[in-house]
């Protein structure tokens, strides 16, 4: 309970990543994970936990800069040693006290990725911790993620994996999009029905409907 359980289509769907390759990246099917799974896998089905999710979101924003897995591995292995968790890419000091980690990890692997996140003002490293930082919140006590909006689209759409069993909600209702997307279906797209019926602002019926979609067809591909 409160650690969520995302099997790999539904994390895939939610990272907006292959299958094949959010596998891989945890479970290390046909290579070596990177990350470290929570959960043992249940009657034969991996799944990722909410801390997992959250890190597979941060390697995959690194892989889109071209760092390589190689250096991941190696800040992976700093990060850890220094802040004493199996889950750096999920813990508030990497991301606010961890510039010295991903320097040292530039200077020992001379990857071109990091080297380019890094130099001159380090502005684009900037950009991506800062727009990671933004979509999470962390817990006071130890740091690490607690929720996570994952679209800066729909800034209502909230992954809490203590709030109903981790499924995508409207943050200040706790309505599940999924819900709300299929009652407006049914509604044939009468908005302010929806809203009256379940008690929501118009806007939370919007922002549902329109995560849904987008990421809805990401997991049907």
């Amino acid at each position: 309970m409160g650690l969520g359980a995302y099997p790999i289509p539904v994390a895939a769907r939610l990272l907006q990543l292959p299958p094949g390759k959010v596998r891989q990246w945890v479970f290390g099917r046909g290579a070596d994970a990177v990350l470290t799974p929570d959960l043992r896998a249940q009657d034969g089905q991996d799944a990722l936990s909410f801390v997992n999710l959250i890190e597979m979101r941060f390697l995959a924003e690194l892989r889109g800069q071209r760092v390589s897995l190689q250096a991941i591995r190696t800040m992976l292995d700093k990060a850890r040693q220094k802040l004493g968790t199996e889950h750096p890419f999920a813990c508030e000091q990497f991301h606010t006290d961890g510039k010295t980690i991903w320097l040292e990890t530039r200077d020992v692997t001379h990857d071109r990725g990091l080297i380019d996140l890094m130099s001159g003002n380090g502005a684009m490293f900037e950009v991506l911790e800062g727009s990671f930082r933004k979509s999470l919140k962390f817990g006071d006590a130890d740091g690490l993620v607690k929720s996570w909006r994952p679209s800066a689209d729909e800034p209502r759409v909230v992954i809490d994996p203590t709030r109903r069993f981790g499924r995508p909600i409207d943050g200040e209702t706790g309505v599940p999009t999924e819900i709300l997307s299929e009652a407006l279906w049914t509604a044939q797209g009468d908005v302010a029905r929806v809203a009256k019926d379940w008690e929501v602002p118009e806007n939370a019926v919007r922002e549902a409907a329109a995560f849904e979609l987008r990421y809805g067809k990401r997991m049907a591909a």
